[in-house]
């Protein structure tokens, strides 16, 4: 199950027209702050309505969920919403979450995996960053994915450029798999893992 990181504290504000006289909490459980997430809350002050409030809330392509209840004895409204979590960003226009839902790109504080390049299809960015993060034996954090049809799948990550190529066939990830556990034996880690050799690999550990 999916923890979230933080819950930001509630924000209070007062709405204007049919709840000028209501106190209305708003919670986000999530640990990634959009932009939007400021826009809503100016936004919710004025609207007029339930209705107009959940259709408000229901636009937004960053919410993966949200429940509202009203206390009109008390006049508070309470709004918990759950942000979609991005995994990558493609092409600087749209995140994509570990679902590959995608949604419009906003601008946020949290550093994301960028991906550029007319790629062929998103499913493989998912598993290249599966591919490359999930190894026990070398901690690989990626940073950036690119796709060329000339070069096919280049991938950087913290310390290396891991090149693949257009193929990523069972054989080139079994390849990619043992030359992880030879860089573990060995003990160096390179600054280019270059696989786009038939049967190999090449290695180039820089100055």
């Amino acid at each position: 199950m999916h923890l979230f990181k933080k819950i930001i504290p509630l924000i209070f504000l007062f709405s204007s027209g049919l709840f000028a006289q209501y106190q209305i909490n708003i919670n986000y459980e999530s640990g990634f702050e959009y932009q939007s997430q400021k826009n809503l809350i100016y936004d919710i002050k004025n609207e007029h309505s339930r209705r107009n409030i959940h259709r408000l809330i229901e636009k937004q392509d960053w919410i993966k969920d949200y429940t509202i209840i009203f206390q009109p004895m008390k006049k508070n409204v309470f709004i918990s919403i759950k942000n979609r979590e991005p995994l990558f960003i493609l092409n600087q226009e749209y995140f994509y979450d570990e679902d590959l839902i995608k949604f419009k790109y906003d601008q946020s504080n949290k550093k994301i995996i960028e991906v550029s390049g007319d790629v062929p299809n998103v499913e493989s960015i998912i598993f290249l960053i599966k591919l490359v993060q999930s190894s026990d034996l070398i901690n690989f954090k990626v940073d950036k994915i690119d796709y060329s049809v000339v070069t096919g799948w280049e991938v950087t990550t913290d310390s290396t450029l891991i090149r693949f190529g257009k193929d990523i066939s069972k054989k080139r990830v079994k390849i990619f798999g043992d030359t992880l556990n030879y860089l573990y034996d060995n003990g160096k880690i390179p600054s280019i893992i270059d696989m786009r050799y038939k049967d190999g690999v090449a290695l180039d550990y820089g100055k």
